[in-house]
């Protein structure tokens, strides 16, 4: 029961639609389909996405992938820091370390930030998410779960505040590769790209939205302002925990995700 776009959310307000071409109909379709679950994903994740941590998007590189990318940054605040995190990445890279020139020339240490404090207050993306390692796993399960980073290398120890919302782009084609599960219980969000075979469900899908009901992000601002006066009941939580328990699932964060997709929604 992960907190995932289901019916009750698909019938609120939707994104304005994309004209479509005649050059690919079956790319035309899976760019539509963003309308529908996917783009409402997108703007319930705009609107809290430190809160709801993130989302795995199962899908190569393509159209759909890219669609889906650009209206999530398009809705999000100006200015919104969006880092990409290539493979291989190293330590020093990612987590920051000594800048030497600037430690010789002022007389004492100073960090040079790495990619995680850059994509502070704003969007990761994890490129080949399927191959993360068990110990980059875990490095961005702790930010995720602490907010904070612990740096302790080349001779600096220091804690900071580190808040961000990652998308891990999962391109495994076999049901063995996959986002590591460390990963998968912390993001709010799981998105796969339509299947050759699934070009008509996409075009019903499209077809029973009203383009004329858009969301801007305007509407994204304006539910970040809603959302802390918002609040789950105990009933309603008793609810989501059962139906986990019920569902096989015995980690708290997938019910907790979907309270809060639950207070971001009733925001928007």
């Amino acid at each position: 029961m992960h907190a995932t776009t289901g019916q009750p959310l698909a019938q609120a307000r939707m994104p304005s639609l994309p004209e479509p071409s005649m050059a690919d109909p079956l790319q035309d379709a899976q760019t539509l389909a963003l309308s529908a679950d996917a783009a409402w994903a997108a703007a319930l994740l705009a609107v809290d996405p430190i809160g709801l941590g993130g989302v795995c998007l199962r899908a190569g590189p393509g159209p759909w992938r890219q669609a889906w990318l650009d209206r999530l940054k398009a809705l999000l605040p100006p200015g919104t820091p969006w880092r990409r995190m290539p493979a291989g990445i190293t330590d020093s890279a990612l987590l920051g370390g000594l800048d030497l020139a600037a430690t010789l020339s002022r007389g004492h240490p100073v960090l040079q930030p790495g990619l995680l404090s850059q994509a502070h207050g704003g969007v990761l993306l994890l490129t080949m998410a399927e191959r993360t390692g068990a110990d980059l796993a875990g490095k961005l399960a702790a930010v995720l779960d602490t907010r904070r980073l612990q740096l302790q290398r080349d001779g600096l120890a220091q804690q900071l505040e580190l808040e961000l919302a990652l998308i891990a782009l999962d391109e495994g084609q076999d049901d063995d590769e996959v986002l590591p599960t460390s990963l998968q219980d912390r993001l709010g969000f799981w998105l796969q790209a339509p299947q050759p075979s699934d070009e008509q469900q996409a075009l019903l899908q499209v077809a029973e939205l009203e383009p004329d009901d858009k969301l801007s992000a305007a509407d994204v601002l304006a539910a970040r302002t809603r959302l802390p006066r918002l609040s789950v009941g105990e009933r309603q939580l008793q609810a989501l925990c059962a139906t986990a328990v019920a569902l096989g699932i015995d980690s708290l964060r997938p019910p907790l995700l979907a309270a809060k997709v639950a207070r971001v929604a009733a925001a928007l």
